[in-house]
């Protein structure tokens, strides 16, 4: 149980077929720093070996559990039913926590109660030794701030440059985690977006940790762009910007939040270009609403990006595709 000293901190890992890493990240979670833990490991019918290795992990701290193939959203709700922590890690099974990462960051947070904790991280290529690699360059969205609505803003490339924080970063403390409710279930896409541009609202602001706290592994190239090929995955993902943007427009409507949203919109529209044009004329929508011009991506090399500037972007896109047909066929 937690003590005024030691508060108990619950770990919730949501996994599927993650047999090749699930051993890694079950290591950083047994030898955390911090005494107090307890884990939920929710396999979601995975059809691989990951139960039988992470049952090795099992403990009276760590426990395994299991359920049909329902998504990671369900198998998170059901680790944070279970949990009794003072605080709550959600941890993706292919990631990892440096062993100091939960002592790190409670320490801050029970210094200031009422508010999230977020870490600076290695970003890496599966195979590589994160070990030895420097976090990213992560100022522009790492720092304090008892500014929840600017923080989101800026996340978001309200002022310019956009950002993204990745599930494993945070620390909340469950006092929020239990004012916010549960993950959206609906989501395939940006599920953490929406939960954590709820919990950074409901926050007193951000506090920053030192060091290295977080491996974020990227698999099969780390290229999510084959997400965006389904509808469902599309919708989703505006699905998520939708809750996002209106529940941030309930405490502001700047010129810097309408930038956000320009982009963001912008954003979900050049990935459904052209398979899915009635996403891509809801976004426009959005787009047009904000009044606001859209921060563009690099959308490929040089004559792709004169094709963007002299011709727009969805003839950017549409040589881009050919490009990368024709390659896939040399």
């Amino acid at each position: 149980m937690s003590t005024p000293s030691k508060p108990l901190v619950s770990i919730v890992i949501p996994a599927y077929n993650a047999e090749r890493f699930i051993a890694e990240t079950l290591d950083a979670v047994a030898n955390q720093t911090w005494p107090n833990i307890e884990a939920f490991v929710v396999d979601d019918g995975s059809k691989d070996r990951t139960v039988a290795i992470a049952k090795k992990y099992q403990s009276d701290r760590i426990h395994v559990l299991e359920q049909k193939n329902s998504g990671a959203c369900v198998a998170r709700n059901k680790g944070l039913s279970l949990s009794k922590g003072s605080y709550v890690q959600f941890l993706d099974a292919d990631d990892v926590l440096s062993y100091d990462k939960i002592a790190e960051q409670v320490s801050v947070l029970e210094q200031n109660e009422g508010c999230l904790a977020i870490s600076p991280s290695v970003h890496f290529m599966d195979g590589e030794d994160y070990k030895i690699m420097l976090p990213r360059e992560e100022k522009a969205w790492i720092f304090d701030t008892d500014d929840p609505v600017d923080f989101l803003i800026r996340l978001y490339g309200g002022y310019g440059e956009r950002w993204m924080v990745q599930t494993s970063a945070w620390l909340t403390p469950m006092a929020i985690a239990h004012r916010i409710g549960p993950w959206d279930e609906r989501l395939l896409l940006d599920q953490d977006g929406d939960y954590f541009a709820r919990a950074v609202l409901a926050s007193k602001g951000i506090r920053t940790s030192g060091g290295i706290n977080y491996y974020r592994r990227f698999v099969g190239g780390g290229n999510i762009s084959s997400k965006y090929n389904k509808r469902e995955n599309l919708e989703s993902a505006l699905l998520a910007l939708d809750n996002k943007m209106n529940l941030l427009g309930k405490f502001t409507n700047s010129p810097a939040y309408l930038q956000a949203v320009s982009t963001l919109y912008q954003e979900i529209a050049l990935n459904a270009y052209p398979m899915f044009p009635k996403v891509v004329k809801q976004c426009e929508e959005k787009v047009f609403q904000s009044r606001m011009k859209p921060s563009l991506p690099v959308m490929g090399g040089r004559l792709i990006e004169l094709t963007k500037h002299i011709f727009g972007w969805k003839a950017a896109k549409q040589l881009r595709l050919s490009v990368h047909s024709l390659t896939k066929k040399s």
